[in-house]
This record gives C-alpha cells, sequence and structure tokens, in this order.
C-alpha cells in the first residue's frame, strides 16, 4: 500500500460520512508533480540550468529562427507574469545564453534572443532531456501513455471550466440587483 493509499484509507476510517477520493486523484498529482519536479531539477544542474531558465531557453527555441520573443510573449506562453519572466532574461543574459534587442518599431519593446551558446546548449540539453523523459516512462506503452495524456488534458479542462463556474458565480453574487419599482 503507498501513501495515497493510506491517506484514503485513513479518512475512509475516520470519516465515512465522506468520500476522500478526490484525494487519489489530486495527492497523485502532486506526488507526480514533486517526483518530476525533483528529476528536473537533479538532471539539468550540472549544466547550469533550472526548470525556469530551461523553460524560457525551450520556449525561445521551440519558435524557430530568429529564436526571439518579447518577455511578454515568454510570460504568456509559460503562464508567467512578465515581472518574473524578467529576473529569468537577466540571469540568462549574464550567462551569455540570451541577448535582448530593441524592437524595431517600437523601441519601449525589447526581444529576448537565443545566443548561438544559448542555441547550442539547449539543442544539447533538450535531445538528453527527452532521452531522460523516455526513460523515466519506458514501463508504460504507447497506449498507456496517450490514456494518461488524455485522462490528464481532460482533468485540466475539468478542473479550468470549474474554476471559470465559480468565479463567474461570484461575479454574478457580487451585481447589484435592480430595484423594484412601487406600483
Amino acid at each position: 500500500m503507498d501513501t495515497v493509499e493510506k491517506v484514503l484509507d485513513d479518512w475512509r476510517r475516520e470519516r465515512p460520512d465522506l468520500d476522500p477520493s478526490p484525494i487519489g486523484v489530486f495527492g497523485r498529482l502532486r506526488r507526480v508533480a514533486e517526483l518530476s519536479r525533483h528529476e528536473l531539477e537533479g538532471y539539468l544542474a550540472p549544466y547550469g540550468l533550472t526548470p525556469k531558465s530551461f523553460d524560457v531557453l525551450a520556449n525561445l527555441r521551440r519558435g524557430g529562427p530568429p529564436y526571439r520573443k518579447t518577455p511578454s510573449e515568454l510570460a504568456e506562453s509559460s503562464l508567467l507574469s512578465s515581472g518574473a519572466m524578467t529576473g529569468r532574461l537577466d540571469s540568462l543574459e549574464k550567462a551569455g545564453l540570451i541577448r535582448r534587442s530593441p524592437h524595431p518599431g517600437d523601441r519601449r519593446v525589447m526581444f529576448a534572443e537565443l545566443t548561438p551558446a544559448g542555441i547550442e546548449l539547449i539543442d544539447e540539453v533538450f535531445a538528453l532531456h527527452l532521452a531522460n523523459e523516455e526513460t523515466l516512462l519506458e514501463g508504460l506503452d504507447r497506449a498507456a501513455r496517450e490514456e494518461i495524456a488524455g485522462a490528464l488534458a481532460l482533468l485540466e479542462r475539468t478542473i479550468q471550466d470549474a474554476v471559470a463556474k465559480r468565479e463567474a458565480e461570484a461575479v454574478a453574487a457580487r451585481a447589484p440587483r435592480p430595484r423594484r419599482r412601487p406600483r
């Protein structure tokens, strides 16, 4: 019995009036996320990268030539704030992996662009990263991987829909009610 099953059994025993099954989903998601984060951090460290810096380099590289995006574009495709992106770009620039250049049409906008050293590093590390992830998933056949990916995509949409519904209900609850006119 693993930790998540133990937690579920404990809650079934202590609160038989409640269904603890969401813990089976979210508990495992958290454990898998933590395992994969820890694995990625350890894997990237010898290259002088963190998961966050790796994400920026990979984001620029997968965009294709000229491997350049604005900080806002990077933040949007990484689901981060532009403020958080600035710190990442600063350290990547200091390491010589990116350079910043002004937008030709708007001097207020700067581009972040991979340098040749950045391209070389992300190409090497990304290929090795995929091989490492392949090793981590070697116990799963193609059908199992597709089933898990599909289930996770469904879970993501379900959570997004639930959050959007809750937010819409909260907005509706705060909206002023029209006053009835006396007859």
